[in-house]
């Protein structure tokens, strides 16, 4: 006699449980819209007639620019690295993820520094190509450069989702098309993109949410989007009413790309696993190898070498100079907001899928969803929608206790990157069968004993997964840690930046290079995880 999960735990704790952590999680953004009720208008009026036009269509054409980089740089490697067979495979799908330990502010600083008027291509066009160095230092290519360096830094998500959707199609597809006499690139753009367009566009939403996140790059290069402007607005200008305008107005663009991606992830759907057989590559010419192998350098070598290589230079050339003492107390600090933030986003994550799982409460399904918004939700919007919140309420809360607090600071992380940690559980929970659950009920197992003894051990691998990401994401965010860190406290992103933003590149050399290093290793380490994990081949 099959015993329903229902049986064994109290459904109106966990609803009541599940609805009280999303509430915390969600109740700063309820705060900040509340905030716009209070705005003057003419304040309104103001920012539509002066800046919003401005801000919007700079944000938009740059997301749009953005996208369109990552999706050149992700999804050809992705294709012919699931494909095909040469020399080198392995390796670039390797390094191919390495330029996500690269924060975007810190390849706009590094490009930025090597493209500009002193930097070593303008100093040899000037020399040699006058009329390239003159187009290099035109004003008018500013977003464009910025669009392509952020591409480069924000392809792998792209790729990541490519290289598995692409994996997962079977042979049967790719021989029906050989056999019809497509060539490999025709079988790509007639069949295998329209089959991987969820995919596509889920790591395409990622690469979307991380531009309208950016504060330091487009900062740096002075581009005004929707995060530099509440910047300005809450620090320059100390006008809370116009950066609650502009948060609102960013979280309503936020809000289209949110609901866009849920549309056309449930809109088009493809059973990867139908018709599937042997993985089956395709034969390369010599000529056809030689294409691929640039197609795959490009991204390596722009997107990951190049920076890495100057940062190393810059770390030398000022090596006599680095405070060691101040960069080991930096590292510390990294470490502490991200491991603390990382393991409190993980429990909580692990007890909704949990939950989930054993009550299959309606409440629960619904508001686990709703906390998965929080990551559409830009650093820069978190960070003011708590600061609005303890100061709403005097009576109740002591501003000054909260604002520049650890607290605050881990609590502004945890909502921001929730739905990081949520995801790789979300689909490790839903894979394993119901069955698992009913046998350990039969056993006579506790809630507590059936998550210790089936659930913990069958989903440590997502476990491990999502504490990993969580912890990369949090090491390289910038505008909530410059918006809510306490009093001397700063993390590597924080003294990146201000060296940067000082024009100081070289003396930031060794925490950019001390993010990277850290990145890079947790990413290889991530990597060798999933492949363990999951057998892409066989999906």
């Amino acid at each position: 006699m099959e015993i329903k999960s229902n049986n064994i735990i109290n459904t109106k704790g966990v609803n009541i449980s599940t609805v009280f952590i999303s509430l915390v999680i969600v109740v700063p953004l309820v705060a900040l819209l509340f905030s716009v009720l209070r705005v003057d208008f003419d304040n309104f009026y103001y920012l539509w007639n002066n800046l919003l036009v401005d801000y919007s269509l700079n944000t938009i054409y740059l997301v749009l620019l953005t996208s369109f980089f990552s999706l050149i740089f992700g999804i050809f490697p992705a294709w012919f690295i699931s494909t095909s067979k040469f020399k080198g495979k392995n390796l670039y799908d390797i390094i191919l993820y390495l330029p996500l330990a690269i924060p975007t502010y810190i390849m706009a600083f590094t490009y930025s520094d090597i493209l500009s008027y002193t930097g070593p291509i303008q100093s040899f066009t000037r020399k040699y190509m006058t009329e390239i160095s003159n187009i290099l230092n035109q004003y008018y290519l500013q977003i464009e450069i910025l669009a392509i360096i952020m591409g480069l830094a924000l392809y792998p998500y792209i790729y990541t989702a490519c290289r598995i959707s692409f994996s997962l199609v079977g042979s049967n597809y790719v021989d029906l098309c050989r056999n019809l006499g497509m060539s490999q690139m025709k079988t790509f753009f007639r069949i295998i993109l329209p089959i991987s367009r969820v995919a596509i566009f889920s790591g395409l939403f990622l690469v979307i949410m991380e531009v309208l996140n950016e504060y330091g790059a487009v900062k740096y290069f002075g581009v005004n989007t929707f995060t530099s402007g509440i910047f300005r607005s809450w620090y320059s200008m100390q006008d809370v009413d116009t950066a609650s305008l502009l948060a609102v107005s960013l979280f309503i663009i936020v809000l289209i790309f949110f609901f866009l991606e849920r549309f056309t992830s449930s809109k088009y759907k493809f059973n990867y696993l139908v018709n599937t057989n042997q993985k089956s590559e395709f034969s390369l010419t010599n000529s056809r190898r030689l294409i691929i192998h640039l197609i795959c350098l490009i991204p390596i070598v722009f997107g990951f070498l190049i920076p890495i290589l100057f940062i190393i230079n810059n770390v030398i050339s000022e090596f006599s100079g680095i405070n060691f003492s101040k960069l080991i107390d930096l590292i510390f600090n990294t470490l502490l907001v991200s491991i603390v933030s990382a393991l409190i986003i993980v429990m909580i994550a692990v007890l909704f899928q949990f939950f989930r799982k054993i009550s299959k409460s309606r409440i629960v399904i619904v508001f686990s969803d709703i906390i998965s918004l929080t990551y559409a939700l830009p650093g820069a919007v978190i960070g003011l929608s708590l600061i609005l919140l303890v100061t709403s309420f005097p009576q109740l809360i002591n501003s000054n206790i909260f604002i520049g607090s650890f607290f605050l600071l881990i609590y502004a992380y945890s909502i921001r990157h929730m739905a990081v940690g949520i995801s790789p559980l979300k689909t490790s929970f839903e894979k394993h069968p119901s069955s698992y659950d009913d046998t350990g009920i039969n056993l006579g197992l506790t809630p507590f004993k059936l998550f210790k003894k089936i659930h913990l051990p069958i989903n440590k691998s997502a476990i491990i997964i999502a504490f990993l990401l969580c912890f990369i994401d949090i090491m390289k965010e910038l505008p909530i840690t410059l918006i809510l860190r306490p009093f001397n406290f700063d993390t590597l992103a924080v003294q990146t930046y201000q060296y940067a933003i000082e024009e100081m590149i070289p003396k930031s050399a060794v925490y950019s290079l001390s993010i990277v290093m850290i990145g890079s290793i947790l990413l290889i380490f991530l990597k060798n995880i999933v492949n363990k994990y999951i057998d892409v081949s066989k999906g």
